[in-house]
């Protein structure tokens, strides 16, 4: 499988773009910024069959009409169905999104909005599980815990007989340490080098790569601090590609 980082940082690093990747045609996360350094890699909306997004935050969801509007915009919506996975309320959300950045005081405006964008809302709660129609991958959610923000979702992709998690913005939790037993890789949040109130440190997962030897781990939603001293931990940059 193929991974591309689109952006590897926090909302607040200076140095990279708000966190989201691609694996294989697989999107997760759509923050601010991240439609146009797709488009600058030509990774391309019509090369997208699933998105997933963690949870509602500017730097993890807000580039979703910009996505979506230049897929209808290209008529790529008239081919298939692209599925939009999330936690609960994700329908919801994305519509009063849409209407706040694109309203016109038409309240029936987005009353259709899966017809008109050809897009089917999944909503998953704690391990649920997301099946592709062609039985080519799948996607489990697991809570996660992130302040007082709800829901908040890890995930575990399950393609090619490897199971891959996805867990940014969260702190060390049983949920988090589950994802990490269970994969061969993980992309996991590591905002600073010591625990906040709403990230996990990298000393955390430091932690958990000596309690999971064998599991890959990829440290993503960075801040600007230096870490070339660390050698168990990957560090993926904006724009790098991997293979895995």
């Amino acid at each position: 499988m193929k991974v591309t980082f689109i952006g590897t940082g926090t909302m607040g690093s200076m140095t990279r773009g708000n966190q989201s990747l691609v694996i294989d045609d697989i999107l997760f996360d759509i923050g601010c910024g991240t439609v146009k350094k797709m488009e600058s890699l030509k990774i391309y909306t019509k090369d997208i069959k699933c998105l997933v997004i963690s949870h509602f935050h500017a730097d993890h969801f807000f580039d979703l009409p910009n996505y979506l509007i230049g897929r209808n915009i290209r008529n790529e919506h008239l081919k298939e169905t692209l599925p939009i996975i999330g936690g609960k309320g994700l329908k919801k959300r994305v519509i009063e999104l849409f209407t706040l950045a694109f309203g016109d005081g038409n309240k029936e405006k987005y009353s259709n909005f899966e017809r008109d964008f050809n897009v089917k809302f999944v909503e998953l709660e704690n391990t649920k599980e997301y099946i592709d129609v062609d039985n080519s991958f799948s996607i489990k959610a697991y809570d996660l815990i992130h302040g007082a923000c709800k829901p908040i979702l890890g995930f575990i992709l399950n393609k090619e007989n490897k199971k891959i998690g996805y867990a940014t913005d969260t702190i060390l939790c049983d949920n988090l340490k589950e994802i990490c037993r269970e994969c061969d890789t993980v992309f996991i949040d590591a905002t600073n080098t010591i625990p906040t109130g709403m990230h996990i440190g990298l000393n955390e997962v430091l932690e958990l790569k000596k309690e999971n030897e064998n599991t890959n781990f990829f440290a993503i939603h960075r801040s600007d601090y230096i870490h070339s001293h660390i050698k168990e931990i990957n560090f993926p940059e904006d724009e790098e590609c991997i293979i895995i």
